[in-house]
This record gives C-alpha cells, structure tokens and sequence, in this order.
C-alpha cells in the first residue's frame, strides 16, 4: 500500500491509545496541553498530528511516595486533573465513558479522553466493602479500565514487578473482578504476576486488556505476555496492547537497561532528602534523571514495535492485538515512535507488510472498542467464543 493511502486509511481510521502517563504531568503541574508540550510526549496539537482520535489517561499512584489512604487522596487529585484537561479543552476533546461517545468524538473531530487506573492500590486503604464503594465511584468517574495491580503486589494479587510475583489472585481479588464484571469496568493485566494473569482471566466473565505489555517471546521482561498468555487472552476474546518501551521491545536494551536501573534507588532517596515531606518535588525531580539515565543508552527501531504486533497477530490472531504506548512513562520511545504524533508510523509499517485496511483498523483501535463494548453494563455479557 503506498504510503498517501496508509495516511488516508489513517485518518479514516479511530486510532485508540490504551495507556498513557501523562495525568502525573496534569496532576503535579498543571500543564497546559492545548499547546505544545515539548518537555513530555503528548500534547493536544501532537495528538491531532498523529491522527491519534481516543486515549486512555493512567490514574496511576507511586507507592513509595502516597501509602496507604495518601494513595485515594492521590487518585482523586488526578481525576480532578483530568476533568480540567477536558473543560478547559472542550472545543478540541471530551471525557468519553463508552464505545459510542469515543465515535461521536471522532466524528466531531474532537479527541476522546479515557481513563484507565493503574493498580488497585489506588483505591487505598480500607476494609473490602468500602474498597467496592471507591471501585464504584472511581467507575462513575469515568475509569473504563483497572490494572489489578502495578509494580507492587496489593491485596487482590501478585504483581510481576515484586517478591510477589509467585502470588496468584486473592480470595478479595476474585470479588473485584466480578465488581469490575458487572460494573462494565475492564480488568487489565498488564503488570500482574504470571499466576495472578491465569487466575483473572479464568475470573473473568468479561473480555481482558493488557494495556500496555508486548511480547515475552521477542523480549524477555515479566511484564510482557508469554505465547500460553497470548493464546489465553484470545481464548477470554480480549487483547494485548502493545507498549512501546524499548525495554519491552528489544532484548539487549533491556538486559542494558536493567544494569543502569540499579543506580535509580540511590537518586531517589537523594531527591527524598532534599525535598522531604513534598511528594510532587520528589516525582518531577526524578523524571530528568530518569531520562538522562536512558538516554545512555542506543534507541531501538520504531519497526521492533511492530514486530510484537506481528508477533501477537501471529499468536492470538489479529482480533487480540491494539496499541498501548505508555508514553510519558517511559524515558523515550523507540526511534521513529518518540511521541503521540508518530502513530501514522504503524499504520504506514503494518501496510508495508502485508496487513489488510480491515485488520490494520483492528489493530488500531477496532479491537480495543469491541472489549469495552462487551465490558459496558448495556453491552454484551459473558465471555466471547473461543476461537477454534
């Protein structure tokens, strides 16, 4: 296909967006992304460059900085952050809280802000029925997606990211997912341990999301989604989005990466100590260096990108694979990919290897309004067929 029509199917196109950092920039700065935002990697004027029609906005709390009941006053902060993105930007975009919203948007030329939370522990720390309750009202806010857990292993399960990585989903973990079921919320899990993974996806009534996970074949990180993953996440007819990390995309930059990390700790206790007491200081302190650290580093081809998506499409068929690209909570994306007005790369990319205007709309963004359809509460219920 050449490449003026990849653009027009492009822009034809409703390209959906599952994970995206840049809520902490909201919340911690009130930044202003009508305008050119060059110090992240998202912004309104990018995003409509990129043909970019819906994205997800992470909820998402560091652990370290906001324990316990700090972590809910946190995730309030953020949503109160995203409702002034979308009313001070009415004109260019809107909170959409369904499949049908995302398509008026696009059809009004306005982008759709989602909202996904990433780790439960957002919700704070509570007994279990008060936790539901802010499950419920974290919902009527607008989160369409929760990451069972992050880094850290929470009461619901094992986190891939911790000592908790053995742990599968807790008694309370399976009483969330059915919350999640029959509010219409989609259970993401990107980030939860190997058993934790299994365990939900066999909880689940409801098509699941990976947000933003790739590949274990072609890169080896145990956030990325194993072949058995991949099969079972089409079997439960949900999704891996894929992340566009290059530590998630490429084998030696992540063995690159892991070393360099080690050095991180050391940094944020430093910033702790020149900022204690002022948890917003200590997070946009940390963010230079985090970027300093993997700019040491060589970048990846934006094509290793597609090479999970062909990966996965592969695997569990071209029905389970969307786009995730954490951007703005990773350091850089890979070459080609380096921010939200890149997206016509993948488009142009799938073309050139061979895939149809049909699977390449699937892939970005077809899939991912199909698994919040089956998730909403006036949707489909149950589990979709398996694939033969």
């Amino acid at each position: 296909m050449a490449r003026l029509a990849a653009d027009e199917l492009h822009r034809a196109a409703i390209v959906v967006d599952t994970h995206n950092d840049v809520t902490q920039r909201l919340a911690l700065e009130d930044a202003d992304l009508s305008r050119p935002f060059p110090d992240a990697q998202t912004d309104i004027p990018r995003m409509q460059a990129g043909g970019l029609d819906a994205e997800f906005l992470s909820l998402w709390v560091p652990p370290e900085l906001y324990p316990g009941e700090k972590a809910y006053a946190y995730s309030i902060a953020q949503f109160d952050a995203i409702d002034r993105l979308v009313a001070t930007n009415a004109g260019v975009a809107v909170l959409a809280r369904s499949v049908a919203e995302v398509r008026a948007a696009a059809a009004a030329n306005k982008i759709a802000f989602l909202i996904g939370v990433e780790g439960a522990h957002g919700l704070g720390e509570v007994p279990d029925e008060r936790l539901l309750a802010r499950l419920r009202e974290f919902y009527a806010r607008g989160a369409r997606y929760m990451t069972l857990t992050w880094s850290n292993s929470n009461r619901l399960g094992g986190s891939s990211g911790d000592a908790g990585k053995t742990r599968g989903l807790t008694p309370f973990g399976v009483r969330v997912v059915k919350a999640m079921n029959d509010l219409g919320m989609i259970v993401d899990i990107s980030h939860v341990s190997d058993a934790t993974f299994f365990d939900a996806v066999k909880a689940s009534t409801r098509p699941v999301l990976a947000s933003h996970s790739s590949s274990r074949a072609l890169c080896d990180h145990p956030r990325n989604m194993t072949d058995d993953m991949l099969r079972a996440v089409r079997d439960n007819g949900g999704a891996v989005c894929v992340n566009f990390g290059q530590e998630f995309l490429d084998q030696g930059w992540h063995d690159q990466w892991s070393v360099l990390q080690k050095s991180l700790g050391g940094a944020i206790e430093d910033i702790v100590k020149e900022h204690p007491g002022d948890p917003k200081a200590v997070q946009l302190g940390f963010l230079p260096r985090y970027r300093a650290l993997a700019a040491q580093l060589p970048r990846v081809p934006a094509s290793r990108a597609v090479d999970h998506i062909e990966h996965i499409a592969s695997v569990a068929g071209v029905d389970h694979v969307c786009l995730g690209s954490d951007f703005d909570g990773i350091p850089f994306g890979p070459a080609g990919l380096d921010d939200v007005s890149k997206f016509p790369f993948i488009t142009e990319e799938l073309s050139r290897r061979g895939f149809s205007p049909d699977d390449i709309r699937k892939i970005l963004g077809e899939n991912v309004l199909r698994i919040l359809a089956a998730n909403e509460s006036s949707g489909a219920s149950g589990k979709t067929e398996k694939k033969p």
